[in-house]
């Protein structure tokens, strides 16, 4: 029994101490649609006003939040969902309407996740999705950090 415990205790040590904390979504939070409306799809949202990426460093992990989108109506019945994975250094984020699509877009003034997991200090790829895919975002991952980011600059240039 003694022998078997010597062997098990420094396996355990080894799958609990040697694992990096998991990349994982802590939170994400939305305004919801400000008002359903038939836009033509190149309209922007919030009246006008550009829509941004703003990454910023939180002691919960990087706070990603997306202002001003345009979403499917859809998201008044069935909200909104989230998903982030992380492949190396990129972390895939995707923001998505639930249900079934409808024929009017709506103004959502802002959406927020949180991804707790990140080193400090490591450089990253942000793989960003949601109504479209947009180029990849590279930033490091640091105190203090605040990237406010026209995503208008990110569309891939097919879909501008």
């Amino acid at each position: 029994m003694k022998r078997l415990l010597f062997i098990l205790i420094p396996v355990l040590l080894l799958c609990f101490c040697g694992k990096e904390s998991a990349v994982q979504l802590v939170s994400f939070t939305d305004s919801g649609c400000s008002k359903a409306q038939q836009m033509a799809p190149d309209t922007r949202a919030g009246g006008g006003q550009p829509s941004q990426l703003i990454l910023k460093h939180s002691s919960e992990g990087l706070v990603i939040t997306r202002t001003n989108a345009l979403m499917n109506c859809s998201i008044k019945n069935d909200g909104m969902g989230c998903e982030v994975s992380i492949e190396g250094n990129t972390i895939h984020l995707k923001v998505y309407e639930k249900g079934e699509k409808l024929r009017c877009v709506c103004p959502v003034e802002t959406m927020s996740s949180t991804v707790s997991g990140l080193t400090t200090g490591n450089a990253y790829i942000l793989d960003y999705t949601c109504d479209g895919t947009y180029s990849p975002i590279s930033f490091t991952y640091e105190e203090g950090m605040k990237m406010v980011i026209d995503l208008d600059l990110y569309k891939p240039s097919a879909s501008q």
